[in-house]
């Protein structure tokens, strides 16, 4: 081979032997037992620290100081191989000690038992509201359209497609109906005045005075 030809194999052929020493223990792997390689081995007369031991009367295996009680072998090494912040596994330690005594405090200060089936039973029929609430919206689109009703004459008449956010329009917010309790009972009462029709019966009714007569009433417990 030429000059040029033995020094591309050469760079080839030391290419082949990193990427096997990647594939099989990898860089950091070979790093890591290199260096624990390096810290098993004893520290002999060769190093300038402990030579100079040796010169005030230091014996190996025994411990530092006047009185031989001090540390024996030297302070580990720990090794930082993350970018993290130097303080924070120590806030995250006391994150986690105040999650649990936050958990332990709330724990302690339970509810009662007459608060507990309270608030389940208001999940329970909230839940159910907003099951008739979206009923209602669609119920509500389907009719208007068949009227041809492009809009609806308020925005939870029909179900939202995408939540809408706007900052402009924070007044007109204000003014607007945020229980789902009442926007239900708007809902309601706009499909049984405009088409004669009850969520709860699942009818539409020939006329006002139908509905009336048929329909035992407005809300979920009447039926």
């Amino acid at each position: 081979m030429t000059h040029e030809q033995q020094r591309l194999h050469n760079q080839m052929k030391k290419r082949k032997e990193c990427q096997l020493i990647n594939k099989t223990t990898g860089l950091k792997a070979l790093e890591e037992q290199q260096r624990q390689e390096g810290l098993e081995k004893a520290i002999d007369s060769t190093n300038k620290g402990f030579s100079l031991l040796q010169k005030m009367g230091y014996k190996p295996g025994s411990g530092i100081g006047k009185n031989n009680s001090g540390r024996v072998e030297p302070i580990g090494i720990v090794l930082k191989t993350d970018r993290k912040g130097l303080g924070r596994e120590a806030a995250l330690r006391e994150i986690r000690e105040m999650k649990k005594s936050m958990i332990r405090n709330r724990r302690s200060a339970g509810p009662s038992v007459c608060e507990y089936r309270e608030r389940r039973a208001q999940e329970a029929a909230e839940k159910l509201d907003r099951l008739d609430l979206f009923r209602c919206q669609r119920v509500c689109r389907q009719m208007d359209l068949e009227q041809d009703i492009q809009e609806p004459s308020e925005k939870f008449f029909w179900p939202e497609e995408v939540p809408e956010v706007d900052a402009d329009e924070s007044e007109e917010e204000e003014l607007n109906i945020t229980s789902l309790n009442e926007q239900l009972e708007i809902l309601n009462f706009y499909l049984r005045r405009t088409y004669n029709y009850c969520v709860h019966c699942g009818t539409v009714y020939e006329d006002e005075s139908d509905l009336m007569e048929e329909c035992p009433g407005p809300n979920r417990q009447d039926h």
